[in-house]
């Protein structure tokens, strides 16, 4: 959607049956989550261009996985910043894999590099 700021949410309404049928799927909101949030705030790109104060990046996935079930981002650039949310969601990449992912120093498309490296902080053991 293109306000001001942008904001975007990408999911999967549907899903394909192993019978090849489409069906609905289940709404996040009877789907147990973990819940990862970036706040722009703390971007250091939205710091340079005095932008996006109260902008964020939260990813949903299936509690105690990777799976990515939903993304909701509010930014100036909400709509480039999605691309790689619904790229990852498409092809089955996991909220690690984009923590993992390389991502260009100072951007806003950081903050989901953020939520992925929350996810992988938290499974961290302690020695």
């Amino acid at each position: 959607m293109y306000t001001e700021p942008e904001y975007a949410v990408i999911s999967k309404p549907i899903a394909v049956e192993k019978s090849g049928h489409i069906a609905p799927k289940e709404p996040i909101m009877k789907v147990e989550c973990d819940v990862y949030k970036a706040e722009l705030i703390h971007n250091d790109r939205a710091i340079l261009d005095s932008s996006d104060k109260n902008g964020f990046v939260k990813i949903h996935c299936k509690k105690g996985t990777g799976e990515i079930l939903e993304c909701t981002i509010v930014s100036t650039r909400a709509g480039e910043i999605a691309n790689e949310v619904s790229l990852a969601m498409k092809h089955g990449i996991g909220i690690e894999g984009l923590g993992r992912n390389i991502h260009s120093y100072p951007t806003l498309g950081e903050a989901v590099m953020g939520c992925g490296l929350q996810f992988i902080n938290a499974r961290w053991k302690t020695m």
